[in-house]
């Protein structure tokens, strides 16, 4: 059924597709219950417990409308955003492309969303029974972006596990320059102020794909100054592989899916070495099975989170990739999923 489900959603434009899908997670209540767990996948981070470290990554769920479907169906935990104070309709369409050869997607979607009101009323909503991050950006027509992400932070952090800081989605103009230096530094500065003064909640931020190692050297140390508590790695990539077959490869956005793998992989080793293992990271782009998670958790990263490998999947993806994970921990004599962290980088 799920498979017949899936070819038929494949048949609609990515966006309308997208729609569909978070209607049927709103009664995926009455079909997905009680997930198989593995115990050597429990996780435990900075007091959080995670069942599995398996997350939906954000933008799959913009406006919180399926948070606890979202868990029904298997996820560890869930990233959603990102949102923005007022409502904003982003690009224009189309503006998501699909690249079936290369089970890849491009977007340029822009931070569409309902705004932190709708926002707010499903998330205080909804039941939060695993970790539950959210991903904050200012609006694209706002005067100061600082005060955007800094008011955001403060409308949030009581409703969230964490908060992560998006400075690199591709698709809000000068959104980037937000990871230059003067304007990070601002940034991370008056974010922890805030933090300092209300109950602490963990931060992190999400970066690009497309620096250098001299660029991910001055994050770190921003990110180290500010007692920021991890890094995302990574968000989409502007960049274009050699291997891309699709004849829409040169659509605008961000290439996220298989493509993405090698260069955000490249990334997280990076910051893993350079830290040392002592942020927490978590690592995104070019999930498609559960030998990429593993291989992300060996370069360092205590999570993982995924989104385009659903477009390409149905949800029973998520229970073999869980299974799968298990059996090779298993198999390469790890007892418990903590052991295999940068085992590749030690």
């Amino acid at each position: 059924m799920e498979k017949v489900v899936s070819k038929i959603l494949k048949s609609f434009p990515p966006e309308t597709s997208h729609k569909l899908t978070i209607q049927a997670l709103k009664v995926s209540k009455f079909i997905y219950q009680n997930q198989t767990e593995y115990n050597n996948l429990k996780i435990k981070i900075n007091g959080l417990g995670f069942d599995n470290p398996i997350g939906i990554a954000a933008g799959f769920d913009k406006n919180g409308e399926v948070i606890d479907p979202l868990f029904n169906v298997g996820f560890g935990y869930a990233e959603i955003g990102t949102v923005t104070p007022k409502a904003q309709y982003g690009n224009q369409k189309p503006r998501v492309f699909r690249l079936d050869n290369d089970l890849a997607i491009i977007n340029r979607l822009g931070f569409n969303n309902h705004g932190e009101d709708h926002f707010l009323k499903n998330v205080s909503s909804s039941k939060k029974e695993r970790v539950l991050g959210i991903n904050i950006g200012p609006n694209k027509d706002s005067t100061n972006f600082v005060d955007d992400y800094v008011h955001l932070y403060d409308k949030f952090h009581a409703h969230s596990d964490y908060i992560t800081i998006n400075v690199s989605s591709p698709n809000t103009e000068n959104l980037r320059d937000m990871q230059n230096f003067e304007n990070l530094d601002l940034l991370l500065r008056e974010i922890t102020q805030l933090r300092n003064s209300l109950t602490r909640k963990m931060i992190l931020l999400k970066v690009d794909p497309d620096n250098t190692d001299q660029h991910y050297a001055m994050l770190i140390n921003l990110v180290q100054k500010h007692k920021i508590d991890g890094i995302i790695a990574t968000n989409t990539t502007v960049s274009r592989p050699e291997t891309i077959k699709s004849t829409n490869k040169f659509e605008e956005g961000g290439l996220s899916g298989k493509p993405l793998g090698d260069l955000s992989d490249k990334v997280l080793k990076f910051i893993a070495k350079e830290t040392k293992n002592e942020l927490l990271l978590i690592g995104v782009g070019g999930i498609s099975s559960a030998r990429d998670i593993y291989k992300k958790i060996k370069l360092g990263a205590s999570l993982v989170q995924l989104y385009t490998a659903l477009t390409f999947n149905n949800l029973s993806f998520l229970s073999d990739v869980k299974f799968q994970l298990s059996e090779l921990l298993k198999r390469d004599n790890f007892a418990t999923i903590s052991d295999a962290i940068g085992i590749d980088i030690k």
